[in-house]
């Protein structure tokens, strides 16, 4: 039997280069899994995949066929042709949305919408009456214990189509980031301009997310000024250091991080703190290392990285890593999804999110 949903749901809105310091800290990392977090369970989840159609707000165009993926208190859509890249992202847990439903006069389901105050509607059917209840079920099981259902979210609002670019609000990165993560930054001085021009890369640094025991997050990262070292996210967050980046991106590893996992991850950090910083564009460009030579330098302590660099070493290390068909160089912009040469061989390494830090 299916589950009572009020027919409408409305939600009233109101219209320092230097700070890569070092963390000496006890190398034990915490195991920590996305379900634990607080108010994310199981129980509170719901997912639904398939083919459905979303009306186009160009009345010439119709109803369009997409592929639709409903969990984790997002739906996100992709062109039937591309399920690599979404086409839209409606994220409850970063805007506050009302979803709403249009019943024929016989009282069966026939379109439901989600909505928000500027008016921008997102239309959906399936073939059935049925399939539409059911996906408009799925729907609001992920909307009803969303961020966005319980406060009124609109930072968004400032974004023409914010919809078309996948993010995460810093109040969730903060909940759900794990060890072995990664984080591609695009840096807003001349050096970083200088840097993306003489690599073609999109981003000009890259680090690896940690957590540890405790709970905070902090990031593993090779600079030119320290070489490899931790920062923590409450300095970032605090000294409001993310502005100087125009974007900081999460490519968020799904991958069972048992004792073994993080053991790995403690002996990399440990062996690699302190290590120097090189980067040579033209001899990365002139050598393309592969992820072995990287890993395999004769003399560990003169061993230097780049930053992403240091980020194939460590999955080398965990052994998700293809090494056998990956070459270098490895910029960061090759960690990016759009380069389809970097894989991991167990687990998911999902598409970049941006990172919001606009209620910060």
């Amino acid at each position: 039997m299916s589950q009572r949903i009020p027919i409408n749901i409305f939600c009233w809105q109101q219209s320092i280069p230097l700070y890569r310091l070092k963390y000496y800290y006890s190398w034990r990392l915490r195991i920590a899994s996305y379900y634990q977090q607080e108010g994310f369970t199981e129980t509170h989840l719901s997912h639904m995949e398939g083919m459905i159609l979303k009306k186009s707000p160009h009345r010439i165009q119709g109803w369009q066929q997409i592929w639709v993926e409903c969990s984790d208190n997002r739906l996100v859509y992709y062109l039937p042709d591309n399920r690599n890249t979404p086409f839209g992202i409606i994220d409850f847990n970063i805007m506050t949305y009302s979803i709403q439903r249009i019943i024929d006069q016989h009282g069966n389901l026939i379109e439901f919408f989600s909505t928000q105050w500027f008016q921008k509607n997102f239309i959906f059917k399936a073939k059935t009456s049925l399939e539409t209840q059911k996906w408009f079920n799925a729907v609001s099981e992920c909307w009803k214990d969303s961020e966005g259902a319980k406060r009124i979210l609109q930072s968004l609002n400032k974004y023409p189509k914010f919809w078309r670019t996948d993010r995460i609000s810093y109040e969730q990165f903060s909940k759900v980031g794990e060890a072995g993560d990664i984080l591609l930054f695009r840096g807003r001085g001349i050096n970083c301009q200088i840097q993306r021009g003489l690599t073609g890369s999109e981003y000009d640094h890259a680090a690896i997310l940690l957590r540890f025991q405790s709970g905070p997050l902090y990031m593993l990262e090779a600079t030119g000024y320290f070489g490899v070292g931790l920062c923590s996210w409450k300095d970032i967050i605090e000294n409001r250091w993310f502005e100087l980046y125009e974007k900081i991106m999460i490519r968020r590893l799904d991958i069972d991080r048992d004792h073994q996992f993080i053991r790995t991850v403690q002996e990399f950090v440990n062996e690699n703190m302190g290590k120097k910083y090189q980067f040579q564009p033209i001899q990365m460009l002139k050598n393309n290392r592969s992820v072995q030579q990287i890993n395999n330098q004769t003399n560990r302590q003169q061993r230097t990285f780049f930053c992403s660099e240091m980020i194939v070493a460590l999955y080398k290390k965990l052994g998700i890593f293809d090494q056998r068909n990956s070459f270098g160089p490895f910029l960061p912009g090759d960690l990016s999804s759009l380069n389809r040469g970097f894989n991991v061989l167990e687990g998911k390494l999902h598409p970049e999110q941006l990172i919001d830090f606009s209620d910060i």
